[in-house]
């Protein structure tokens, strides 16, 4: 994520953070565009609040466990599964062991290649990640992206292989020209509250590109911990504790950010999110 700062020149976030499960009588839908399986807490706030959620599973292990889960019927429009090899496991797993699970899915990833948190060879996890994109492309699945510090590689990989795809959590400051350019989509982590690079990506997107994502709560603690002590407010650390807390947050400093009314934005990554993913209203 982008690097802490010690002030905030996005103003104060100390009034009451907003509900907008539910504003002036009628309900907000909320979809989380990309995280992990998490806790059988994260799972039942999904369920119990009707948030389609998009979790991935990023290696052999999780796919099994993530095939399980989004076979229950409770889970019904509810988990919509992705499946991909991860760049952290490229050098771990071969595809061959993912390869079923791509047509159990209507989403491929995550995906993609990392030298900042990962120590598999870029040139092994460009091969992994290119061979996805190429199954990706045959089967017209839409992509998830993971794209930390190869952010201008991996514009130009996909650029070869055309299909939709989504760039999860994009914190480079630098602002992705090239990824606009090939139509693809955003989601802004929950970190848009304090990190300048993700609230000026936020202010600078077309409105049809953004989508909202948790990255899992584990994720979401994180992101609340990396913020500057200074800025960790009340609303901030509420945000942190539940899934649909921390997504109509994030949809908030969105609004705020966009200088405009939550419904509007709330509706806007609705249909965003069945766009992107090519969905139906109720799948």
């Amino acid at each position: 994520q982008g690097r802490p700062e010690t002030e905030n020149p996005f103003g104060n976030h100390d009034r009451p953070g907003l509900n907008l499960m539910h504003r002036k009588g009628r309900k907000m839908t909320l979809c989380d565009s990309h995280a992990h399986i998490g806790s059988s807490k994260e799972l039942e706030e999904r369920r119990i609040k009707g948030v389609r959620s998009l979790l991935c599973a990023g290696n052999p292990r999780e796919a099994v466990k993530l095939y399980g889960l989004a076979s229950r019927p409770e889970y019904k429009n509810i988990i919509i599964p992705t499946y991909g090899l991860h760049p952290w496991y490229a050098g771990q797993y071969s595809l061959s062991e993912m390869l079923s699970y791509f047509s159990e899915c209507p989403v491929i990833g995550e995906i993609g290649m990392d030298s900042v948190w990962c120590n598999v060879p870029l040139a092994v996890q460009e091969k992994v990640f290119t061979e996805q994109l190429a199954v990706a492309a045959q089967l017209d699945k839409p992509v998830i992206l993971h794209t930390k510090g190869q952010e201008q590689r991996i514009a130009s990989l996909i650029a070869g292989y055309p299909n939709t795809y989504l760039v999860h959590w994009y914190s480079d400051p630098v602002f992705p020209k090239s990824f606009l350019e090939l139509d693809c989509y955003f989601s802004i982590g929950p970190d848009v509250w304090w990190n300048p690079a993700v609230r000026n990506l936020a202010a600078a997107l077309p409105a049809d590109r953004i989508l909202i994502e948790t990255d899992g709560m584990g994720a979401v603690k994180w992101a609340y911990e990396e913020a500057p002590e200074n800025l960790r407010t009340h609303p901030a650390k509420a945000a942190s504790l539940s899934v649909p807390a921390s997504l109509s947050f994030t949809l908030q400093q969105i609004a705020e950010i966009r200088q405009a009314l939550p419904e509007a934005v709330g509706e806007q990554l609705r249909q965003n999110f069945l766009n992107c993913f090519r969905l139906s209203p109720n799948r």
